[in-house]
């Protein structure tokens, strides 16, 4: 008699072993911050991992920006199943007997058409001019703005500027941070980054430079009120300073290279394993900076460190370098819209500062044609009967003193409008800047309503005395 047991057993192993390889041993990707998400990973570029999970049998996908991620833990994964795509057959394939319509149709290539939906779009933002006026934080946040309703995933900063102000710089990073979530920044430096525009390229995901790019030189400097001479603001530069290296450090670059862009006392060596150090750690170490010297990195040094990749094409080049498919640009967005944004600035600053040109030369040439300023004024000479010469006052004065009298006159009059001119024109002007948020283009303190209704008097005073007042003339021929 044969045992139950036996027939049975077999088959409860067969199908437990049925069961365990139906399960697949799953990915592990561990963050920054410590969180662990374990399931698949269906895609892993340098731009993000997406990973998919399983929670009582709902399958759901996340989206971690590659930055963010510390680790990923590959596991093996078996399949059962055959690939659906080796079998797949066409209707034409399965209809052999019937004959081909369009075999007597000249053979042409078909168009490949992209779905939109399966685009991944990015956008252009040039960093160009100067940092504040050509490209600035507000029409940097009008940007954004617009690729977030456009469904842009991707920010590619075309960056070659000499820098600018600060004071935008911080704005700018603020900005930067507020849709740090929501889109992937790529840093592309053509040229140079130097000072407020090295904010960019700390900011990025990724950075992809030219072979003759450089950044730094990221030092704040303010006007010495008694001579006007640039100085470095030591403390404001300790604090811009400890923020740059911070938002690069979030990055996952070195903080001690972006710290050494603004303090002078740093020192930043790169040693032979590529790492980055504010010591020497051994005789191979190579001193890109000293205490003595504002840190400025070439693009060899950038790609040595690992924190920059060569590439010499436009942003259209990027996509394979990301791993990223389908990679089509939102083609003249970003230009349109910083440069409608620098548009107010730029002809608020070039407006201002031609005004103040003419303020301060008509100053000057006011004071110098005041005709109140010479002394060659004196009475109508007269010669009496037996020849003698005198000054009568009662004549008033000579031709020629009313000549001269009057051709200064008339310049300090023309001056004075000049001056009025100038000082409306800063005003209106200045108010403009104001709007668009350019702090720099402010009027000099000594140009206030106070000095505006001192040369309206001035003016007055020209144009009542057309003549020599009596007491400016001498009783003498000079």
């Amino acid at each position: 008699m044969t045992n139950p047991t036996r027939s049975i057993f077999p088959a409860i192993i067969i199908t437990l072993l049925c069961v365990v390889c139906s399960f697949t041993s799953a990915d592990i990707v561990t963050l920054k911050d410590g969180t662990v998400y374990e399931g698949v990973v269906i895609k892993e570029s340098r731009a993000e991992v997406i990973i998919e999970i399983t929670i009582a049998n709902i399958k759901s996908t996340k989206t971690f920006p590659r930055y963010k991620v510390q680790s990923i833990e590959h596991k093996p994964v078996e399949s059962t199943t055959k690939d659906k795509k080796t079998n797949k057959k066409t209707s034409r394939d399965t209809n052999t007997d019937s004959p081909s319509i369009e075999a007597d149709r000249p053979k042409r290539t078909p168009r490949k058409r992209i779905a939109k939906e399966d685009r991944v779009l990015y956008m252009v933002i040039p960093v160009v001019g100067t940092i504040g006026e050509e490209t600035n934080a507000v029409g940097l946040r009008k940007a954004l703005t617009t690729a977030i309703k456009r469904k842009i995933d991707h920010i590619v900063f075309r960056i070659d500027s000499p820098g600018g102000y600060i004071y935008d710089a911080v704005q700018t990073l603020e900005v930067l941070k507020e849709f740090d979530e929501q889109l992937h920044y790529h840093a592309l430096v053509v040229g140079g980054a130097i000072s407020a525009a090295s904010v960019y390229v700390a900011s990025a995901d990724d950075i992809f430079v030219h072979s003759d790019a450089r950044v730094g030189g990221a030092v704040a400097y303010t006007k010495e009120n008694t001579s006007g001479a640039a100085q470095v603001d030591e403390k404001f530069n300790s604090i811009w300073a400890a923020e740059l290296a911070a938002r690069a450090e979030s990055k996952g670059y070195p903080g001690e290279i972006f710290r050494a862009m603004a303090v002078q006392n740093a020192q930043v060596w790169i040693n032979d394993d590529g790492s980055v150090s504010s010591l020497r750690k051994n005789v191979k170490s190579e001193q890109i900076d000293t205490p003595s010297t504002i840190l400025t990195i070439r693009a060899s040094q950038m790609i040595q460190v690992n924190m920059a990749t060569e590439f010499s094409g436009r942003a259209s080049g990027l996509g394979p370098l990301l791993e990223i498919e389908n990679w089509s640009e939102a083609k003249g967005v970003g230009e349109k819209i910083m440069r409608t944004a620098a548009r107010d600035r730029v002809r608020a600053s070039k407006k201002i500062k031609a005004a103040l040109i003419v303020y301060y030369e008509s100053l000057v040439l006011m004071e110098k044609n005041d005709p109140r300023n010479y002394t060659d004024y004196h009475w109508e000479k007269i010669t009496n009967q037996d020849g003698a010469i005198f000054y009568n006052a009662q004549g008033g004065p000579s031709r020629n003193s009313l000549r001269r009298w009057k051709i200064r006159n008339d310049r300090a009059i023309y001056q004075a409008n000049m001056l009025v001119a100038a000082i409306e024109e800063l005003a209106r002007y200045s108010i403009i800047a104001e709007k668009a948020g350019a702090l720099h283009l402010g009027i000099p303190s000594e140009i206030n309503n106070d000095k505006y209704e001192e040369i309206i008097e001035e003016r007055d005073w020209f144009f009542t005395n057309r003549t020599i007042p009596r007491s400016l003339i001498s009783g003498r021929e000079p």
